[in-house]
């Protein structure tokens, strides 16, 4: 099923609480004219490296990556490791907005849920969304692929950036507000 994150009004407000390691793109893959050709493998789906990301791995080793700036907005660099990763501090501020993915909203409410086309690729998953950065699929561009119990995360400054964070991976790493 695609959930319509823009039909979504009853966000939580959460924090994130674990600090991650990052590396600029250009420090793992020094050549830049093959940086396209390379997709980086994240939970949520597979997507194309961005020309000038910072390549961010989690507490669970999970993998993902972002601007440089939109990393420095959520999270503090603290010191560097031994093989030059760069430890970042989620910063006070860093909070986002958040709604969890129940049987009920899958099943009973349909304001927020459309069920796509049947293929053999949306098999595995039991929803999707669209966000800023995912996985070209039938479905579209920026597809990201989640699990009952997972959460949405949205960014409050721009609802259009939104993103599937694993059920497990969220309650070790965000602390919920409201």
């Amino acid at each position: 099923m695609r959930i319509d994150t823009n039909k979504i009004n009853n966000w939580k407000v959460a924090t994130k609480t674990k600090s991650i390691k990052a590396k600029p793109l250009i420090n793992l893959l020094v050549d830049r004219s093959v940086t396209s050709k390379f997709l980086v493998d994240t939970l949520e789906g597979k997507e194309p490296l961005g020309d000038g990301s910072v390549i961010c791995i989690g507490e669970s080793m999970d993998c993902w990556q972002q601007m440089p700036k939109k990393l420095l907005q959520k999270y503090n660099v603290v010191a560097i490791d031994n093989d030059g990763w760069m430890i970042c501090e989620p910063r006070p501020d860093n909070a986002v907005n958040c709604f969890e993915v129940t049987n009920q909203i899958l099943n009973d409410d349909v304001s927020y849920a459309v069920k796509p086309p049947d293929n053999e690729m949306y098999k595995a998953w039991e929803f999707f969304i669209i966000g800023l950065w995912g996985e070209t699929t039938p479905f579209g561009k920026n597809t990201q692929w989640g699990m009952i119990g997972d959460f949405i995360c949205q960014n409050p400054s721009d609802p259009t950036d939104v993103w599937v964070v694993r059920k497990k991976i969220f309650n070790n790493t965000y602390s919920v507000k409201s």
